[in-house]
């Protein structure tokens, strides 16, 4: 039995506001000194707020993989955000948080300050374009965007980075350079709560896709399942080419009602799907495949 396991303690050093919708808190301290980054760009870890009348989140204990917390009363509530940059240097990661009314995330980042502290699961990530890829098409709401920022960024030389974004205002827009090879349509003012999405509409407009692009999507759930179905059975494109992942759940609080109603039915599917082999892009489908069988 390991005590905090995968489990680390960042220290603010830094918090501002980088657009109208988004605020960098800059992590580090003694307690990233474990935190490994895995190198991919849209490497995603959760994040873990202390309760009210707490500094620090509660630490958990880990049992073959599986955190447990001493305290029942004080289980921290944790949320998954983007690595926007590492800096193993100088032990350092920022974070990026869509701010919004409401939220524990986006009530904690607005008020951060040097000092506060929260916890951090290990990062994982998706993003593996096949050899020989030349384009990429990334689409995203604003919570994808610390994501894509940073796939640009870190994009092969000769890349076209081809991209539909939506944000709430469009001074949001500052929020990243375009390549200037590259084509940008930026959807203003819908999605994220504000107005229905308008990016799978987006995506259907687009002409054929090049044989040597892969198409990454990030946004709310039911959109990116939209995405994923009209590029898969539309389109015909394989999940080698695509890493569509939805980022959050428009009501969540009814979504996760009726999942616990049926959770160990659906844990028993998921570990049917792993146990099978299935991994990856393949994975995500088939586990999104299942929630909607399911009713989700």
């Amino acid at each position: 039995m390991a005590r905090g396991e995968g489990f680390h303690l960042g220290e603010v050093i830094e918090a501002r506001q980088v657009t109208p919708s988004m605020v960098r808190v800059t992590l580090g301290g003694r307690g990233l000194a474990g935190f490994a980054s895995t190198g991919k760009p849209d490497e995603r870890l959760g994040v873990y707020f202390p309760n009210p009348g707490t500094r620090e989140p509660q630490r958990p204990t880990v049992t073959d993989g599986a955190w447990e917390f001493a305290d029942p009363d004080d289980i921290p509530e944790g949320r998954s955000y983007t690595v926007r940059r590492a800096r193993p240097d100088r032990g350092e990661i920022d974070i990026d948080f869509v701010v919004h009314e409401g939220g524990v995330a986006s009530a904690w980042a607005t008020r951060a300050r040097p000092g506060d502290l929260v916890g951090l699961s290990d990062a994982d990530g998706w993003f593996a374009p096949l050899p020989g890829t030349s384009r990429y098409l990334l689409v995203a709401d604003a919570t994808g965007l610390p994501a894509a920022a940073r796939i640009i960024e870190e994009a092969p030389p000769g890349t076209r980075v081809d991209v539909i974004f939506e944000v709430p205002v469009s001074e949001d827009e500052q929020y990243l350079a375009i390549p200037h090879s590259s084509s940008a349509t930026w959807l203003v003012g819908s999605g994220l709560g504000h107005a229905p999405s308008r990016l799978a509409d987006a995506v259907r407009e687009l002409g054929p896709l090049p044989d040597d692009t892969h198409v990454w999507v990030a946004a709310e759930a039911s959109t990116t399942r939209a995405i994923r179905k009209h590029l898969r059975r539309d389109r015909g494109l394989p999940n080698a080419r695509m890493t569509v992942i939805g980022y959050w759940r428009q009501d969540k609080e009814d979504f996760q009602r009726r999942y616990e109603a049926r959770q160990d039915d659906l844990l028993r599917a998921y570990s049917t799907l792993v146990e099978s082999g299935v991994q990856g892009q393949d994975l995500i489908e088939a586990w999104d495949t299942e929630l909607e069988r399911a009713g989700f």
